[in-house]
């Protein structure tokens, strides 16, 4: 055992720098946190969080993956750990070790899943030691390999008397059932199909780049619904899918987008206005007939906590809240942990749970065939 590392799982309390970066591949969002503990539900304190935005190239790369070679993704893989490891070197002291989930690339669970970025990379520009790899153990047991979040749903989120939901909105939403602590139920999580990725792409096709996104749903408010095209959207095999599932660019990414597009016939304005509402209709439809087809009623779900970018979305969450009105919808926020920042605070509870050799995986979520400890170390 390498003696630096004795001394890391050793220590009583221990800062993990998590950084995350999703389909939406905007940039990289990081959560310093100190956690207190030896359990899965150690006493946290966050420290500081960050974004850092890609450089242009790592963006437009990332957000067509499918089209990229082999030769590309291993220039990806070292560029991308390089360019972290320059971004860190500011840190200094602060932290313990970095936790990492890297870039996916590629995800065809249960035959392979990728996420570039070498740690070698960031272990030797930040002289701390990296964790990273999150997804492969549960993938080699027969899991999906997501959602991995989940685990973080339980620890923060669930209740003792009553049930509660997460929903994250990035590029792919997913959902997260928290059934009571005294109940016997399992946890149940699973990917419902895109929410950010979509819309995303119309935006940016529609303003020639100088926008990203549908800031509050103001495109979306302009433009009236297809009924067509998104009855075509809504007859997509994945949905159809049961649980485990996940999703990624190989379900709703650039290939999907451009057949929707040429089905939609835009020719002027109004017409990308109905289309971006279309598409914001396809997210919220999916969503919420995913959770109503496949969450459990008894006992129902009180409140879903929503987070992600999607939630800035306020035409989202408007719908959301009309097609399910029997749960409270609310926008995460705990000490700390800001929506936009749960999912790096999640990558950083992840690195303590390896360091303490605590399963980060959840079965009744991903289909593995049990728990595993997740996760590789570098120095």
């Amino acid at each position: 055992m390498h003696k630096n590392f004795l001394k890391l799982i050793q220590k009583e309390k221990v800062r993990v720098l998590g950084l995350m970066s999703g389909t939406s591949a905007d940039g990289l969002d990081i959560c310093c946190a100190e956690f207190s503990g030896q359990d899965h539900y150690p006493e946290y304190r966050v420290i500081s969080t960050d974004f850092i935005p890609y450089p242009d190239a790592f963006s437009e790369a990332f957000k067509r993956p499918l089209k990229l070679s082999g030769a590309h993704i291993a220039h990806l893989h070292m560029e991308w750990g390089r360019w972290v490891g320059r971004s860190l070197q500011g840190y200094g002291k602060k932290y313990d070790v970095t936790a990492i989930h890297g870039q996916t690339l590629l995800h065809q669970p249960p035959d392979y899943t990728l996420q570039i970025g070498e740690p070698v990379c960031i272990a030797v520009r930040t002289r701390k030691p990296v964790i990273y790899d999150f997804r492969k153990a549960d993938v080699c047991l027969g899991g999906q390999g997501a959602p991995l979040i989940p685990i973080v749903d339980n620890y923060l989120l669930r209740k003792k008397a009553y049930a509660v939901a997460a929903l994250n909105m990035g590029g792919i939403a997913n959902v997260t059932y928290l059934p009571p602590q005294e109940s016997d139920a399992p946890v149940l999580a699973w990917d419902t199909g895109p929410a950010n990725t979509l819309i995303d792409k119309a935006v940016i096709d529609f303003t020639g780049g100088k926008e990203a996104f549908d800031d509050s749903g103001k495109y979306a408010r302009r433009g009236k619904v297809d009924a067509t095209l998104l009855e075509y959207m809504l007859d997509h095999s994945y949905l159809k899918k049961t649980i485990p599932k996940s999703a990624g660019q190989e379900q709703f990414g650039h290939t999907f987008y451009r057949d929707l597009r040429t089905r939609a016939k835009i020719a002027s304005a109004d017409d990308w206005y109905a289309f971006i509402r279309t598409l914001t209709e396809f997210t919220v439809r999916s969503i919420a007939g995913e959770i109503l087809l496949r969450l459990p009623s008894d006992p129902p779900v009180r409140t879903l906590y929503a987070s992600g970018g999607g939630t800035e979305n306020t035409m989202i969450m408007q719908r959301l809240q009309e097609l399910l009105p029997g749960s409270r919808i609310e926008t995460f926020e705990l000490p700390g942990i800001h929506s936009d920042i749960k999912e790096a605070f999640g990558f950083a509870y992840l690195g303590y749970l390896f360091l303490r050799g605590l399963p980060g995986n959840v079965p009744s979520v991903t289909g593995a065939s049990r728990e595993a400890v997740l996760g590789k170390i570098v120095y």
